[in-house]
């Protein structure tokens, strides 16, 4: 016992310093893995919270999106569709023919049949000359608006 009574008396400083430095260097490092901890913890919630805000902007634009569509479909779209039918018409009237084509059909020596040949030609091209240019031009148009607006 005497000799660990020296030794305490000897190095009673240096184990007391070292103690209290390992000790120190412990709790030091308890309080950074904290401080790390709450900084991690705050870095998730913030992640979690941006990503919540982009969902919610992102559904707020395409609610905004789809509104702008609907007023387009149901509004935009068909006044000028109705525009354009009735412009089509107008560029390509086709009841003259028909007209000509039934007063040779109710007297039948008005017409030839060369001129009632000649009539349903026309007919038939002017009638697959309408039906082209109005899909074509409702598809553009469709396409211009939904762009547009």
């Amino acid at each position: 016992m005497l000799s660990l009574r020296d030794f305490w008396r000897r190095h009673k400083r240096k184990v007391l310093v070292s103690a209290g430095v390992l000790g120190t260097g412990y709790v030091l490092y308890k309080l950074y893995n904290a401080h790390r901890q709450r900084l991690d913890d705050l870095e998730r919630e913030l992640a979690s919270e941006r990503k919540r805000v982009d969902e919610l902007v992102k559904d707020q634009v395409q609610a905004h999106f789809e509104n702008i569509q609907r007023i387009a479909d149901t509004t935009t779209l068909p006044h000028a569709m109705h525009f354009l039918s009735s412009r089509i018409e107008e560029e390509l009237e086709l009841s003259h023919l028909t007209d000509r084509l039934m007063q040779g059909k109710g007297r039948p020596n008005t017409l030839t049949s060369s001129e009632k040949l000649e009539l349903w030609d026309r007919l038939k091209f002017l009638s697959f000359t309408k039906m082209a240019l109005s899909l074509w031009t409702m598809t553009l148009l469709s396409l211009y608006i939904r762009v547009q607006v």
